[in-house]
């Protein structure tokens, strides 16, 4: 009996100590706190920050005056919010998605916002797949999918750019993309 007492005592100890252990980032910031209340008593507080990288984070406060943060988590940051804006002086100009090398995550992108090949043997486009020969990873090099949208007519190109180790671009392949209500196989 006095081994499992020991042993609760003991992970309840650790935890609270592991529970200290979160802490703000630096360059977050505070979007927004909130103060819970039971009875007109508050019992935590919920900040919301966001990072440097676009996510978000919450920190929840104990109020009972120890002040630490007993329970911490990241929301991914929105697909939206990985667009970057290119301006052009005195032209709409275009946003910018880099996936990078990550082909999971760009073929996701582009089936949740309808986007495909055009599939030039008919009407509609193809549905994006990882088996698509237009996202291949081409060895030897840094591969980077970028996904433009024209903000003056809407349009949307990908872009495979080919970097070498020095970091010059070697080939950088085009790709139309358009919007389709549907896919065709």
């Amino acid at each position: 009996m006095k081994k499992i007492l020991f042993l609760i005592y003991f992970s309840v100890s650790l935890l609270e100590v592991w529970a200290q252990q979160f802490s703000i980032p630096a360059g977050a910031v505070l979007l927004e706190s909130t103060e819970y209340k039971n009875n007109g008593i508050p019992y935590m507080v919920e900040r919301r920050y966001t990072l440097p990288s676009g996510e978000i984070m919450y920190a929840y406060y104990d109020v009972e005056g120890n002040n630490s943060i007993t329970v911490q988590k990241i929301e991914q940051a929105p697909l939206l919010s990985i667009g970057t804006d290119i301006n052009i002086p005195g032209l709409p100009g275009y946003r910018e998605f880099n996936f990078g090398d990550d082909r999971r995550r760009l073929v996701q992108f582009m089936k949740l916002f309808k986007l495909g090949q055009p599939d030039y043997n008919g009407k509609g486009a193809r549905t994006p797949s990882l088996s698509n020969h237009t996202f291949t990873l081409i060895s030897g090099y840094k591969n980077e999918f970028v996904l433009l949208l024209d903000l003056y007519d809407e349009t949307w190109v990908l872009e495979q750019r080919l970097t070498m180790n020095n970091g010059s671009i070697y080939l950088a392949h085009t790709t139309a993309i358009i919007r389709v209500k549907e896919y065709r196989e």
